[in-house]
This record gives C-alpha cells, sequence and structure tokens, in this order.
C-alpha cells in the first residue's frame, strides 16, 4: 500500500506521515463528474485501501463536500486498526472466553497475544489450543471458548449384577416407561449347585476435578456395599468374593444386594395321601390341590392342575395352570368367609385359567386368563381378567380391589349380578412412606453431625485416637448405606403413589347395568350398559 495514490476525478488519498489515518483530498476544479459513494470505494478498491476502516459518515460528507466546495481540501475518511483480543474468565473459574474483532489494515491478534492474555489472568490448566488457532485462522470470533477445566468424576458405588437370566424378584417389576405389564409374569427359572449367581463390582475412586486456575477440585468416591447376609442356598466362589455361587438345586430370588436360592419339592398332588404341605422354599405341583387341603410356601407354588376349596399361601408367586373353583359363596349371609371356599394368598403374583367362588389376594398382580365369577380378587397391583382382544375375559359377580388398574373384557351380566370393581386406594403405601421419610431425616441428621466430627479430626488428628478416628469413619460409611437404601426405598414408595393417583378401571367391550365402580374415595353405579370405557377420578366424581 502506497502512502500516496494517484488523483482519480479530482480526488487524492493518501496515509497520514503516523501512518494511522487514510486522507482525502478533493482538488474540485479536476473534478470531471459528480461523485458518489461506490465511485470513492471502487477507487479504494482499485488502489488497494479498502482493507483499512473507512468512516461511512465521513465518506458521505466528503462525497458531499465534493459536490458545492470551491476550494481544494483534505479531510479523514478512514483509519489503520488493529485487531482487538477480549478475554473474560467465567465466575466459578471454569472456563474462558475470547471474543476477537478484524484488523483493518492493521495487525491481527495472534495465537501468542491469546496466550499471553490467559496466562495474565493465571490461567494454566485446560487450555485449548487447537481452538485458539481456529480463531485466529477466522480473524472473527465472538466468546470462543478456549480454557476449559475439568469437572471432577463421583465414584460409582457398588454394582451387584446378576448373572442369572429372568430372575425373579421379591418387588414389583416395570418397563423403561415405569409401567407394570400385567401380562408379562415371566416364567419359572432354576439353577443347579455351583452356578454363578450375581456379581460384586466394588465402588470405584472418584476422580478430581481442576479449574482453569489450576486448582483441584475435589470428589466423592462411591458407596462400597457387601453383599447381603443370609443369603440362603448361596457361597462364595474359592478364591473370588465377589462372586455369588448357587450351593443348592432350586429357585433363584433376587433381593437387595444378592440373590438367594431357594429349594424345590415336586409332588404329583396334594390330598389326603399327601396331607398338608408346609415348606422352606418351592412347590411344584404337577396335579391338583384337593378340598380341605393346606398348602404354604416360602418360596413360589406352581400347580400344573385346579385348586378346588382348599387354602394355598406362597411368600412369592402362585401360578395355577388350571383353575381355581370353591363349593360355597365366598361369604355367608353375615360377611364372614365361608370355609368351602378356594383362599389364595401370595406375597408375589397369581396366575390362573379361571376363578370361582375362591378368595385371591396377591402382592403384586393377579392374572386370570378366561372368568372370575363370584370371587373376591384383591391385588397389590393389577388385575387383568382376559388379555386384550380376546373374547375371554368376564368379572361376574363378586368383588376386584386393585391399587392401580383393574382390566378385564367384559364386566357384569345382563343378569345384574352383584358386581363391584374397585381401584385407587392403598393407605399402607402412604404410612410406609411416612415412616421412610421419617427414619432418612434422622439418618441424615446423624450423618451430618458425624460429617463434623470427622471435620474436626483431619483438622486436628493429634487431638483424637487413631482408632477412634477409624471408628468414626466407619460409622459414616455404614450410616451412608444405610441412607441409600431410604432413599431406594423412598423412591420406589412415591412411584407406588403416583401409580395410585393415576388409577383406572379399563374395561374393552360392556359394562353391563348394575355394576359399582369405585375409583378412589369417588363411587358409580352403572344405569345403562356401556361400551368399551376406561374410568378414571375426576375432579367432580368418576370421569369416563
Amino acid at each position: 500500500m502506497a502512502d500516496e495514490a494517484k488523483a482519480e476525478n479530482g480526488l487524492t488519498f493518501q496515509i497520514s506521515p503516523d501512518g494511522g489515518k487514510l486522507l482525502a483530498t478533493c482538488d474540485p476544479a479536476a473534478q470531471k463528474v459528480p461523485l458518489d459513494t461506490d465511485w470513492v470505494w471502487q477507487a479504494l478498491v482499485s488502489q488497494h485501501l479498502s482493507d483499512l476502516f473507512i468512516l461511512e459518515d465521513a465518506l458521505n460528507a466528503l462525497v458531499k463536500r465534493c459536490s458545492v466546495a470551491s476550494d481544494r481540501f483534505t479531510v479523514q475518511i478512514g483509519e489503520r486498526r488493529d485487531g482487538t483480543l477480549t478475554l473474560s474468565v467465567a465466575p466459578d473459574l471454569m472456563s474462558a472466553c475470547i471474543t476477537i474483532t478484524a484488523a483493518y489494515g492493521g495487525k491481527a491478534v495472534t495465537a501468542a497475544q491469546i496466550i499471553e492474555a490467559l496466562r495474565g489472568q493465571n490461567v494454566v490448566s485446560g487450555i485449548l489450543y487447537d481452538e485458539i488457532d481456529k480463531a485466529v485462522v477466522e480473524k472473527v470470533v465472538h466468546k470462543r471458548e478456549v480454557a476449559r477445566g475439568s469437572l471432577p468424576q463421583p465414584g460409582e458405588d457398588t454394582q451387584f449384577i446378576s448373572l442369572v437370566p429372568e430372575i425373579r424378584e421379591r418387588c414389583p417389576q416395570t418397563d423403561d416407561t415405569d409401567n407394570v405389564d400385567y401380562r408379562n409374569m415371566g416364567g419359572i427359572v432354576s439353577v443347579k449347585a455351583g452356578d454363578p449367581l450375581m456379581r460384586r463390582h466394588p465402588a470405584t475412586k472418584g476422580t478430581p476435578g481442576e479449574n482453569i486456575l489450576g486448582t483441584p477440585i475435589p470428589t466423592t468416591d462411591g458407596n462400597d456395599m457387601g453383599f447381603a447376609t443370609n443369603l440362603s442356598g448361596t457361597a462364595f466362589a474359592e478364591g473370588d468374593p465377589d462372586l455369588l455361587l448357587a450351593a443348592i438345586s432350586g429357585l433363584p430370588v433376587q433381593v437387595d444386594h444378592g440373590v438367594m436360592v431357594e429349594p424345590v419339592i415336586n409332588l404329583k398332588n396334594i390330598d389326603l395321601s399327601s396331607g398338608n404341605l408346609h415348606f422352606e422354599g418351592t412347590v411344584n405341583i404337577a396335579g391338583d390341590v384337593k378340598s380341605g387341603m393346606e398348602v404354604k410356601a416360602t418360596g413360589d407354588v406352581i400347580i400344573g392342575g385346579v385348586v378346588e376349596a382348599a387354602r394355598v399361601e406362597a411368600g412369592g408367586d402362585i401360578e395355577i395352570k388350571g383353575g381355581v373353583i370353591g363349593q360355597s359363596e365366598v361369604r355367608n349371609p353375615k360377611g364372614e368367609l365361608n370355609p368351602e371356599i378356594s383362599s389364595i394368598h401370595a406375597g408375589g403374583s397369581v396366575t390362573a385359567q379361571f376363578a370361582e367362588n375362591a378368595c385371591i389376594t396377591a402382592g403384586r398382580d393377579i392374572k386370570i386368563r378366561e372368568v372370575a365369577m363370584k370371587s373376591e380378587l384383591t391385588a397389590g397391583n393389577e388385575i387383568a381378567v382376559g388379555e386384550q382382544g380376546m373374547k375371554k375375559g368376564h368379572i361376574i359377580g363378586g368383588i376386584c380391589r386393585a391399587t392401580t388398574l383393574v382390566h378385564a373384557i367384559i364386566a357384569g351380566s345382563p343378569a345384574n349380578v352383584v358386581t363391584r370393581i374397585e381401584v385407587g386406594v392403598d393407605p399402607a403405601v402412604s404410612e410406609k412412606l411416612s415412616i421412610v421419610k421419617q427414619q432418612l431425616a434422622d439418618k441424615e441428621k446423624r450423618q451430618e453431625e458425624t460429617a463434623k466430627t470427622l471435620a474436626y479430626i483431619r483438622d486436628n488428628p493429634s487431638k483424637v485416637d487413631a482408632g477412634m478416628a477409624r471408628l468414626k469413619e466407619r460409622v459414616y460409611d455404614l450410616m451412608q448405606a444405610e441412607i441409600t437404601e431410604l432413599n431406594g426405598q423412598k423412591k420406589r414408595l412415591q412411584k407406588r403413589l403416583e401409580l395410585v393417583n393415576n388409577a383406572r378401571i379399563e374395561i374393552e367391550r360392556t359394562v353391563y347395568f348394575g355394576v359399582h365402580i369405585m375409583v378412589g374415595d369417588k363411587t358409580l353405579l352403572i344405569e345403562d350398559d356401556l361400551e368399551s370405557k376406561t374410568f378414571t377420578r375426576g375432579d367432580d366424581g368418576i370421569a369416563y
């Protein structure tokens, strides 16, 4: 770029002696045609002066003045500008950004300038050199991150990984959307001695972070937990205390922090020849349970035939391949249970082909494939009578009572048999949640007090016995494990309450006149036959 260029149409452009300004000299006598800003810009381009910072207002003023001037004059219309650099450091000291403006005939911002600016702000860690190089090439950037701190990575808690496919759990099973699938009841899984059951992955150490000034950011280690105690039917692998094996053949049952193996007993029938059966484990009955008999098991009960007017209890699930049929109405005129009914009680779920004159109670779900007639069904979660899209699935007479859902194909009958369906009442869950919340608050308060004691010990190690310090550390870790467990219980109970609040009754085809519907504290007597309805609790009653 020359300091002075040739005159064009009465205009001469030159750089000021200090090299910082672009001057324009107008000689009206030499002007041949009227000037405009486009012509001036073209003249600057042709003379390689357009890369300077042009003052638009001064350029417009020049054109206007040239059109009326009679004497020669010189004015400034531009200047040489270096590129500018602005550095900002985030308040949390975890990032730094730059803003660069372009140079106009001056010096562009360099990588060395950016590095120097970072050092001037004591930024020494997490510098993004590739981003700095890109910014220099691009010449103009806005708030480009050029330094980034590293966040601390907390350690992971102990993980317990089941090695048994489709293992049963002693808690409600949910899918990825937290809905319980009442159609998928699962099969029976067994193991033999020596089979691997569960692998424990110990807690990991946390990785400290670091801000861009190089200051470490502390982290937390994962909560280390061991296998549960008293895991019956199991043993640890030799030389590997983190691998749990089956010690006996039986049914694997997953519990918190472990797996138990329940022994299985196989029988043909339960009748007078076998006598009543009380068993610590799982019972597999190939045939029937005859009238007047009793079966009690701590595990699951699998019955290949039917249950007559008998009593069956299980700590786990009860699966009845046939049906359940009693010999009299469930209750007498006084409202008392008759002795000649089928009584089924499961801590888990109950499945059966049909139920008639039966009293069935399940901690989780009840699934009747064809018909529930003149029976009382009570489920801690859901009841399904029939399957979606099928013709069979009738609730005729009796009571169906579930916490979250009752699903059936048909409810009631044209003969107006008294039928009640109730959902949305589970006061036990609310009471349990209150207890857990109080226990959690107490544990957290105690842990906070222990944490203060530990902080004092760390600051004053000479004043506290080393054995006492280790004891406090163990107490703190134990409390942390208990708090983790209580938080898990709290989350599960809150989810149960959400399900109760969304309780509903689904009838795919027909709800007959005379059926009593209850959702929470709202009731409805069906006065006309209805087709394909879902009943929920509304503000003013039951909505459908």
